[in-house]
């Protein structure tokens, strides 16, 4: 059993690394903040992956008082981060649904992570397997209770390939959640369920973002340089200049632009009537188009 689920934590942090790749790039060329907050996760995730296959090294292969060193070490840091997923993963809901971070929900889970870090604490000191389930239960509690309220919020999700891979960790969780309960009664396969669950999950988001790279690459954002003020050079554009573009550009109006800089909206007219005699356009929609092209 230990050979199998070294391989299926290989196989596991292998997929769970290229996920976490992709989504750094992903955010790199997405201004959804959500896909920072999954960064974290994801990669406190992959920390308790490499943990979990650590431990189970330890036990092939070390002996004596450098196993117990070992095992205390990767079982303080093991409970450091699942304790904040204790916390992050609501959290982290909480954004995908775009529902804000409040109260009662929110004391609720950091009062959850202090009961977990606790029974984490009582365990290590007396190894009483009771402590190891109720810390079990409490963090299928919280993942249970994050996929009600996604279930829930769903309609909230505006883009339909986010929504369509929540609908599938949300089946992937349902269906590993008996798995993991049911290892309380054999906990020589709880090892495996986490690689299981973990390696389903990592595989849901890659597909995920697979589509998402295909939709980027379709619409003609990837491989897309951001406009700089040298690629005007032509057109003898000055830096206000180019900072007046670059917000008309975001859709902003004379007045916002003036806001925003601080100068009046008289000078932002000006500036605008500028660019237009310099770049030869008439209106904004002309101005947008020719920004539009590569440079």
């Amino acid at each position: 059993m230990s050979g199998l689920t070294l391989l299926v934590y290989m196989i596991s942090f292998a997929l769970g690394c290229m996920t976490l790749a992709l989504a750094i790039v992903y955010s790199m060329h997405s201004s959804h903040q959500w896909t920072k907050f999954f960064i974290v996760g994801h990669a406190s995730l992959l920390g308790c992956m490499m943990l979990l296959a650590l431990q189970v090294i330890a036990d092939l292969f070390l002996k004596g008082t450098a196993f117990v060193v070992v095992r205390y070490i990767i079982g303080t840091v093991f409970l450091a981060n699942v304790t904040f997923l204790t916390v992050f993963v609501p959290y982290f809901t909480t954004w995908v649904i775009a529902q804000p971070w409040r109260n009662p929900y929110k004391t609720m889970f950091y009062a959850l992570a202090g009961v977990y870090l606790c029974l984490g604490v009582f365990h290590a000191i007396t190894d009483n397997k009771t402590f190891d389930n109720l810390m079990i239960l409490l963090f299928v509690f919280v993942v249970g209770f994050c996929l009600i309220i996604m279930l829930k919020n769903l309609s909230s999700i505006e883009n339909k390939t986010a929504r369509a891979t929540c609908i599938t960790i949300i089946i992937v969780s349902a269906a590993m959640l008996p798995s993991i309960l049911l290892s309380m009664v054999f906990p020589s396969i709880k090892p495996l369920m986490y690689g299981v669950y973990f390696l389903a999950f990592s595989i849901s988001i890659m597909t995920f973002l697979f589509m998402e790279f295909v939709r980027l690459a379709r619409e003609g954002v990837i491989g897309k340089k951001d406009l700089a003020l040298e690629d005007l050079g032509t057109y003898h554009i000055t830096e206000r200049e180019f900072a007046v573009i670059q917000l008309v550009s975001n859709g902003l109006t004379n007045k916002e632009i003036a806001s925003d800089l601080g100068i009046s909206a008289n000078t932002v007219n000006n500036h605008v009537a500028n660019i237009f005699s310099k770049t030869k356009v008439r209106s904004r929609i002309d101005l947008l188009n020719l920004l539009k092209q590569p440079w």
